[in-house]
C-alpha cells in the first residue's frame, strides 16, 4: 500500500540517489552521506544509508559518479550501488541532462527475525540465495541557476521474490530572493508505485546569507491533501548551515503516524553531510551551493 524504496527527508540536498541525470550538474565536485532512522521505538523499523559521489567534466558537459543506498526494514535488507553517467545539452541559460544509472542489487530475508506461532511455517521460508543482480535506471533533469525539474525511474528491472516494483519521482524546486539577506527554497517531490497513492513531499527552507537554513516539511498523498490515519505522512522540520566553503551539516525530524500499526506518533531523525570540492580560483559558481 506504500512507497518500498527509502526516501530522505533532505532529498533536495541529494537528488543523485533518485535522478542520475543530476550527475554533473555542478560545476564542482560534491560528495554526500545521509543516515535515516525511522520510526524510533517501533520495532522492525527502518535504518537507511545513502552515499552519492559526482564530478563533472566541464569541457564535455559529461557527468559522472556513484552511488549506493542501503535500507533495512524488519527482516528485509536491501544494498544498491551504481555508477551515474549524465549529458548536460547546454540551452541559453540552462541545461537538459539525461542519465542513465547501471548497477547492482540486493535483496535479503532474515528469517531468524520472524516468530511464528506454528514451528516452521512454510509461509516465512525463503529459499532464494542472497545475491547481487544486475539493474538500470534512467533520469531526465533541467536546471537552471536558481530552479530545477526531474523525473526518473531510478531502477526498471523488478524483483518477483521480494515483491519490488519499480518507482517514478519527479522534483520541482528552486531560489526565490526575499531580500539581501533571505532567499526562500521551496522544493516538492512526487513519488508513485503501481498499487499505492501519488505521495509528495514538500517543504520551504528559510535561508539565512546562504550561510544556514530552516523550515517545516510534509509528507503526504495528494488524494488526502495531508497526512492521515488512513494514508500516513507526517510533519517535520528541516535544519541546516554551511560550515564553511566545502562542508555542510543538516538534520530533519519528523513525526509519523502509523495508523492502526501504533496509537502514538513515532519520531524519526536524519542526518545529512555534504562535501562541495569547490577549486580554490573558482570565486564565482554558476549555481547555488544550496541545490
Amino acid at each position: 500500500m506504500g512507497q518500498q524504496e527509502v526516501t530522505f527527508s533532505q532529498y533536495m540536498f541529494n537528488h543523485q540517489s533518485l535522478n542520475p541525470a543530476y550527475a554533473g550538474s555542478k560545476d564542482y565536485t560534491q560528495f554526500v552521506i545521509l543516515h535515516r532512522s525511522q520510526w524510533m521505538n517501533f520495532p522492525g523499523a527502518p535504518e537507511s544509508q545513502a552515499f552519492t559521489f559526482n564530478h563533472k567534466m566541464t569541457s564535455k558537459n559529461f557527468g559522472f559518479g556513484l552511488s549506493g543506498v542501503n535500507d533495512k526494514i524488519g527482516p528485509i535488507s536491501s544494498s544498491r550501488v551504481a555508477i551515474d553517467l549524465a549529458y548536460h545539452l547546454p540551452i541559453n541559460d540552462a541545461y537538459l541532462a539525461i542519465g542513465i544509472k547501471t548497477g547492482l542489487t540486493n535483496f535479503n530475508f532474515d528469517e531468524n527475525i520472524i516468530q511464528t506461532t506454528t514451528p516452521n511455517d512454510l509461509a516465512f521460508t525463503f529459499d532464494e540465495e542472497e545475491k547481487f543482480l544486475p539493474n538500470i535506471g534512467f533520469g531526465i533533469y533541467y536546471h537552471r541557476p536558481r530552479w530545477y525539474l526531474g523525473f526518473s525511474v531510478p531502477w526498471f528491472i523488478e524483483n518477483e521474490s521480494f515483491n519490488i516494483q519499480k518507482h517514478y519521482y519527479g522534483i520541482l524546486g528552486g531560489l526565490l530572493k526575499i531580500s539581501d539577506s533571505f532567499e526562500a527554497k521551496p522544493s516538492v517531490l512526487l513519488k508513485h508505485t503501481e498499487g499505492s497513492a501519488l505521495g509528495y513531499d514538500l517543504s520551504v527552507l528559510l535561508l539565512y546569507k546562504t550561510l544556514f537554513w530552516i523550515g517545516p516539511q510534509t509528507r503526504a498523498t495528494l488524494e488526502k491533501g495531508i497526512p492521515s490515519n488512513d494514508w500516513g505522512g507526517g510533519f517535520g522540520i528541516i535544519a541546516g548551515v554551511n560550515l564553511n566553503k566545502n562542508i555542510s551539516v543538516g538534520y530533519a525530524y519528523n513525526t509519523s503516524n502509523l495508523g492502526n500499526f501504533s496509537s502514538t506518533h513515532h519520531a524519526t531523525h536524519e542526518i545529512m553531510l555534504r562535501f562541495d570540492l569547490v577549486p580554490a580560483f573558482k570565486t564565482v559558481l554558476r549555481s547555488p551551493r544550496i541545490f
